[in-house]
This record gives structure tokens, sequence and C-alpha cells, in this order.
């Protein structure tokens, strides 16, 4: 009898685990598709994504020039935009991330050009700066 009830409570652990597991497992739903979106079917076999497909995690997508993807990740959706190549799980993932801001009051940095080294000139070459230069190296003769 022991055996039995031991049996049974691995076999209810292994069900429950594999049931959490598969619910774990986001779908991935195309929700919209703008311009040139492929997948990889095989190695080198590209097809075309359209809307309302399900995807893979690890299948890969490659956005074309001017060209976005829409995903719906369970609860939340997910816009990968143009010229981007990856695997679904990896581009959903990157566009979560947080995106770089500018903060207020931030300070500027400062630069290793200092204008006041050099006299009424900038570091910046000009047409009339290089013949300004060109001037100094002919002698006159009148």
């Amino acid at each position: 009898m022991k055996k039995f009830t031991v049996a049974a409570i691995v076999f209810i652990l292994i069900a429950s685990l594999s049931a959490f597991a598969e619910g774990a497992k986001s779908d991935y739903l195309v929700d919209k598709v703008v311009g040139k979106v492929e997948r990889e079917v095989s190695p080198g076999k590209w097809e075309t994504v359209v809307g309302a497909m399900k995807l893979d995690p690890k299948s890969v997508v490659n956005v074309g020039l001017n060209s976005s993807l829409v995903i719906k990740v369970g609860e939340r959706i997910v816009t990968v935009k143009a010229m981007q190549k990856g695997t679904v799980e990896q581009l959903t993932s990157v566009s979560v991330a947080a995106k770089p801001t500018i903060k207020i009051g931030a300070k500027a940095s400062t630069t290793t050009a200092d204008s006041s080294a050099v006299k009424g000139r900038t570091n910046i070459s000009t047409a009339s700066t290089r013949a300004s230069d060109a001037t100094k190296d002919i002698e006159w003769e009148e």
C-alpha cells in the first residue's frame, strides 16, 4: 500500500509540474504586420508572417526595412521595429527592456576642444579659414 501511495504522490507532482510548465509558456500571437516580415521555416527557407499567426518562441523572425511586427505575449503587446532579426523570445524581451532617456537636470560633458587656446579661431576648418592661412604663405611684390 505504501508503494502505491508514494507512486500516486510522485505521479501527482509530475502532472502538476508539467501543467505549471505548460501554463508558464507564453503564446506569441501576431497581432499586426506592416511591411515585409518573415520567419525562418528551415535553414535558408523563409515564410511570410501574417496576422493571427502563432509563433514559436525559438523561431527566427526577420523584420524588413520600413516594417514592424506587433506581437501579443500573454497580456502584453510588444512592437518589434524595422531592421531586426532574431528569435521571437529575444526580440520581445529587448523591446520590453528599459529605454534610455534624458534625465532632467543632467549636465553636459566637457569637451577637449578649447577655443580659448587659439585666439580668434575655432577648431572647425572652413573654406575661409583655409584661405586666410594660405594668404600668409604668399609674398606680394608691388
